[in-house]
């Protein structure tokens, strides 16, 4: 897939992210799209895919959503190396796929959750575990139909390598 098409597709994401799941959440669980696009950029094309979303749509995703610049760039930028080190370990296949995601997608969130207590965050402990681990669930299921889209886009490829 052409790079250049990943910039209007991490937009899309970050608006997503920012005006469509939040007035779709309940209790707080919903998914970060950005983060399941660069996931699936990198499981499905090449892993500087992966890392051009993770670091510009994490960038418009805190320009947006959050108070500081980084965080969340940072952290899906860890989320698409773990994941992409377990693909590169193991081999890819498509069955694997999802749980390899769900790593990637803990890892975000876990990093997410570091940095934040590191800048002095406060959170309710148990009201995040019940909003993080459906959350988790929700971006590593996206990435399957969204590694399925990316891979489409190339020629002659399939999902299969």
């Amino acid at each position: 897939m052409k790079r250049l098409l990943l910039i209007p597709a991490a937009i899309l994401a970050v608006f997503i992210d920012a005006f469509v799941f939040p007035a779709l959440s309940g209790n707080g669980i919903r998914p970060l799209f950005t983060l399941s696009l660069a996931l699936a950029a990198a499981a499905a094309t090449k892993v500087q895919d992966g890392i051009l979303v993770a670091v510009f749509g994490g960038l418009l995703a805190d320009l947006f959503c959050n108070p500081y610049i980084g965080l969340s760039a940072a952290a899906y930028l860890i989320a698409v190396a773990i994941m992409y080190g377990f693909i590169r370990k193991s081999g890819f296949r498509r069955g694997l796929l999802i749980p390899f995601a769900a790593v990637g997608a803990v890892a975000a969130e876990t990093a997410i959750l570091i940095f934040s207590l590191a800048i002095g965050a406060r959170f309710d402990a148990l009201r995040l575990l019940r909003a993080t681990l459906p959350s988790v669930v929700l971006e590593a299921l996206l990435v399957c139909p969204l590694a399925a889209l990316l891979k489409s886009r190339e020629k002659g490829s399939s999902l299969l390598r």
